[in-house]
């Protein structure tokens, strides 16, 4: 774990979790003009909140792994808001977005870091 940035982690999970909140909020009145078009918006919701999670950290020294884990807080921390909202929760639909995160958050790393991947500054 020495080789993520904590700061940037931290960055980044906060504008990623600021994504999910206000996609979150959003989605309901997406979802009662269109039922379909409510669901694409929250899967699109929670890319773009792993993808703006793992930007914050495209400066760190490993921004692959920086980006995995900053998307992956985004959405932890959001679970509760789940919980909250819904009175319980879809385990299976919990694993599958919080695998999303991973995958979204290391590939954009990735990405957005010009696949310096494992470089030192």
């Amino acid at each position: 774990m020495d080789r993520v940035d904590w700061v940037l982690v931290v960055r980044g999970a906060s504008t990623g979790f600021t994504v999910l909140v206000i996609s979150g909020l959003v989605n309901p009145i997406v979802s009662n003009i269109n039922p379909l078009a409510g669901l694409i918006f929250l899967v699109v919701g929670a890319v773009a909140a792993s993808v703006v999670a793992a930007w914050r950290t495209r400066t760190a020294d490993s921004p692959v792994l920086s980006g995995a884990v900053a998307a992956l807080i985004s959405y932890t921390l959001v679970v509760p808001l789940i919980y909250l909202s819904e009175r319980h929760l879809d385990y299976r639909v919990i694993v599958l977005f919080a695998a999303v995160a991973l995958l979204v958050g290391t590939v954009s790393g990735f990405l957005l870091s010009r696949g310096r991947a494992g470089q030192v500054k």
